[in-house]
């Protein structure tokens, strides 16, 4: 059985990018107990702990894991569609489990998460933080 080597430096920015989305992960779910806890609904609660969490998934991958490429207001616009495409993409792995399968709700909830991952990091790879040969963003 053969298996393909990754460049290492592809596969450093992918392990960043795990500890980010981690790290995201943590402080999104903390926002959410507690605006919880202040007494913000469940919406409002959820708003606000995946807009930080998004805020920490930005910052922390233009600086750490793809540090060496430009970011701008276009970069950004990039990473706001990237996660929306992503998130998309689970929303619907997780109806098609529904929809097929009877398993714990939970399970199910959690079905589109390695899609989402996959797809978030390709994008970003390869799209939001797109390295420019020229230097030009485009």
């Amino acid at each position: 059985m053969s298996f393909v080597r990754l460049p290492d430096k592809l596969a450093v920015r992918a392990a960043a990018f795990s500890l980010v989305g981690v790290a995201n992960g943590i402080v999104g779910i903390a926002i959410i107990v507690i605006a919880g806890l202040l007494g913000a609904g469940p919406l409002l609660a959820n708003l606000f702990g995946y807009g930080a969490g998004l805020l920490v998934s930005f910052t922390l991958n233009s600086r750490v894991t793809f540090h060496s490429r430009a970011v701008d207001r276009h970069t950004v616009m990039r990473f706001l569609l990237a996660f929306g495409v992503a998130f998309a993409i689970n929303l619907l792995a997780v109806k098609v489990v529904a929809d097929l399968f009877t398993t714990h709700r939970l399970l199910t909830s959690l079905a589109g998460t390695p899609l989402y991952v996959v797809a978030f990091y390709l994008l970003c790879e390869y799209w939001v933080f797109r390295r420019h040969p020229s230097g030009v963003d485009g």
